[in-house]
């Protein structure tokens, strides 16, 4: 069972025949520094019309210096701009099944000067994203077509920091029920059955039949035990490697242990 091919994946017709007859498009060749936002074919600049990057990024809070995994980053099409507005002191992590997809998106990003992006080939129902690293989890447009999308959330969701959430931008059935899409009473009860809590759902793009998921981490349970030693220990380890000083003093008040021996891995520079 395979998730199946998402919209940033379907090429038009007429972008096929331009490489049959050698008409590399110009995303292909080296990206002067002006273009390396630009959409790499005809389809991906038509969803870009329906899903203006800029205005989806103010939407979900995506800030400079953020941590963020994209599930389903097919050729990179959102990648290019999330890594823009992280900047070079954000992360971005572009996951997907779709090797030559993956290897398409490190060319792209490459020639557009992006370091901060490290893809990450996924399993169907385990994206495979670092634990505890996320400020935030997004998907846009790909969850109609994950094949068991609470499996995968689920999976998805210790990559998530304690104070971290997930965005989710995903088409609005038609009324008549057709079209592709997942209706908002079926994202709720799946992502909750994945362990989130729905905070609000943006509707300022309803316009284009997109609707927007926020989600959060649920608070622990009354009377729930405190993460391990070792989890903690291992959440800890996690910013250091970030050099994410405010996780870092975050994990250290709330008592994260501090090896003695190892005092330089918990504390930045």
């Amino acid at each position: 069972m395979t998730r199946r091919r998402p919209d940033h994946m379907k090429l038009p017709a007429l972008y096929l025949l331009a490489f049959a007859f050698g008409l590399a498009p110009t995303a292909c060749r080296p990206a002067a520094a002006q273009d390396r936002l630009a959409p790499a074919d005809a389809n991906e600049a038509r969803l870009n019309r329906l899903q203006p990057p800029d205005e989806v990024m103010d939407l979900i809070g995506l800030k400079p210096g953020m941590s963020v995994a994209e599930i389903g980053a097919g050729r990179g099409r959102y990648i290019v701009h999330l890594a823009d507005r992280v900047g070079p002191a954000g992360k971005v992590y572009a996951e997907d099944i779709d090797a030559p997809s993956l290897r398409y998106l490190d060319q792209r990003c490459r020639r557009g000067g992006f370091a901060n992006v490290e893809t990450i080939l996924g399993a169907v129902t385990d994206p495979k994203l670092p634990p505890a690293s996320l400020d935030l989890i997004f998907v846009i447009s790909s969850y109609h077509h994950f094949s068991d999308p609470v499996a995968l959330m689920r999976k998805a969701r210790p990559a998530l920091k304690p104070s971290g959430r997930a965005a989710v931008a995903e088409w609005i059935p038609k009324p008549d029920g057709r079209g592709e899409g997942t209706t908002p009473d079926k994202m709720k009860a799946q992502m909750e059955d994945a362990g989130f809590v729905l905070e609000r759902v943006d509707k300022s793009l309803e316009a284009n039949r997109l609707y927007i998921y926020l989600f959060r981490l649920p608070p622990p349970r009354p009377g729930s035990p405190p993460p391990s030693e070792g989890e903690a220990d291992r959440s800890l380890h996690a910013a250091a490697a970030r050099n994410d000083t405010a996780e870092i003093e975050r994990l250290l008040a709330a008592g994260a242990p501090v090896d003695a021996k190892d005092d330089d891995a918990h504390t930045p520079l």
